[in-house]
């Protein structure tokens, strides 16, 4: 059996088969009983599979995919090195600070969550708790505060001011806003704290982001048909709203899984038929369970940790840095830049190359190039939700929600990126 280069080219192993259907038409020996072991007729699709099968590959197409997968690693290996100038916006690092406590300002108590910097900038994510009355003396539904009197001091003494970039009222809170303000100046990579400053002698201390030491997988296929990754995405679009409350027990929540159920039927009578696969009657024992309010059993190890995470709030506040690139899967490259998590939720923080999105060929539909799941070495499963993005030349920050709460237990977590056809993992420790 001939190894594979490492460099193989799909056109040079093309030029392979014809030369071997060649000899083998023109009689010679070897070629006919190269033909011959895999099949009896001398055609073109027999010359590329012996090719396939005698670099240990069973068919033509795995062989193709494998070539395919190593051009994709080689070209982001490349891409993620300092070689290229035009790929410098993709190896621009990010750095974070994280685990202040809460501080008075003129509008309420801010609390400060993660605050993110690269080189283009550098922002804070917050949570502000507003009092009533100072909402009421606005006497606007759309009023934002202004946070004016918020500075940013790092341990050499330097102090930027904060300006408000985004805001919104939290739908169960009016009287709480998630904010994003934007510092005038980038903190450096090597500060080890960052002071938040508020009224008075209030303060609150970012403590600068431990980096993990991430471990990558290579491409592989992905996992399941295209018919049970369909199912199994519906079925955790559905937990997902049930964990968000989008869909109570209820006729909105019997509605959603009738429909549902309606799909899997015809999807057992057609390319699911042979039963072999266990995902149609996990999915019509979690509808049946959601509905009834009862207790479900038979499901995933990670379904049943979603659900039994519903409503809590007990997750570890952490922060890591990640700094780690993935290698694109299906043209879509990944750079992880920061893990945050929060009592109820954490977030993923990444750079996308070119993009986060595909469109349909009328370009009037999108959605993400690539799912992202994670799983914990306890058996817990994550489910991501887009939380926002900025574009940028040739590239876009993206933010995703992940839910439910990390599990307090959980010391590995694993996160796999996914296409229609490949996937890629990344290991991260969340304990020292």
């Amino acid at each position: 059996m001939a190894d594979l280069p490492e460099r193989a080219d799909i056109d040079q192993l093309r030029r392979k088969a014809r030369e071997l259907l060649r000899a083998a038409a023109a009689g010679e020996p070897e070629a006919l009983a190269r033909l011959r072991a895999v099949s009896e007729r001398p055609t073109l699709a027999a010359a590329q599979l012996a090719i396939a099968r005698e670099h240990g590959f069973r068919s033509w197409p795995a062989l193709r995919s494998e070539v395919e997968n190593r051009r994709q690693f080689a070209d982001w290996q490349l891409h993620a090195g300092t070689g290229r100038a035009e790929a410098q916006e993709i190896t621009l690092g990010r750095w974070s600070f994280g685990g202040a406590g809460t501080i008075e300002v003129e509008e309420g108590e801010l609390t400060p969550g993660i605050l993110i910097a690269g080189p283009e900038g550098a922002s804070l994510e917050a949570s502000l708790a507003v009092a009533e009355a100072v909402v009421r003396a606005r006497q606007s539904q759309r009023w934002l505060p202004e946070l004016r009197d918020v500075a940013v001091t790092d341990d050499q003494g330097s102090t930027r001011t904060l300006r408000l970039e985004s805001g919104y009222a939290d739908s169960d809170h009016r009287l709480r806003f998630d904010v994003v303000c934007a510092l005038d100046s980038i903190p450096e990579g090597g500060s080890r704290w960052l002071d938040v400053q508020g009224r008075d002698t209030s303060v609150a201390r970012l403590l600068r982001s431990s980096l993990a030491p991430v471990r990558v997988s290579g491409l592989s296929p992905a996992v399941g048909s295209p018919a049970e990754r369909e199912l199994r995405d519906t079925a955790w679009s559905i937990l997902l709203d049930y964990l968000d409350k989008d869909l109570p027990a209820g006729p909105d929540l019997k509605r959603r899984c009738r429909d549902v159920l309606a799909q899997t039927a015809t999807l057992r009578e057609g390319v699911l038929a042979d039963g072999a696969s266990p995902l149609p009657g996990q999915f019509t024992r979690l509808c049946t369970a959601l509905i009834r309010q009862r207790p479900p059993s038979g499901l995933p190890r990670g379904w049943h940790s979603l659900l039994s995470a519903a409503g809590r709030a007990d997750g570890p506040r952490l922060h890591i840095d990640l700094d780690t690139a993935l290698p694109p899967v299906d043209g879509t490259a990944a750079r992880l830049n920061t893990l945050a998590s929060w009592p109820a939720s954490w977030n993923l923080y990444l750079q996308a190359t070119p993009d986060w999105w595909t469109y349909s060929p009328d370009g009037q539909h999108k959605r993400d190039a690539v799912t992202v799941f994670a799983e914990d070495d306890l058996g817990g499963l994550y489910i991501s939700n887009f939380g926002g993005s900025r574009g940028h030349p040739g590239y876009a920050e993206i933010k995703l929600t992940m839910r439910p709460r990390l599990a307090p237990e959980a010391s590995l977590l694993t996160l796999t990126f996914a296409s229609e056809t490949q996937q890629v993992t990344a290991e991260i420790p969340l304990a020292p």
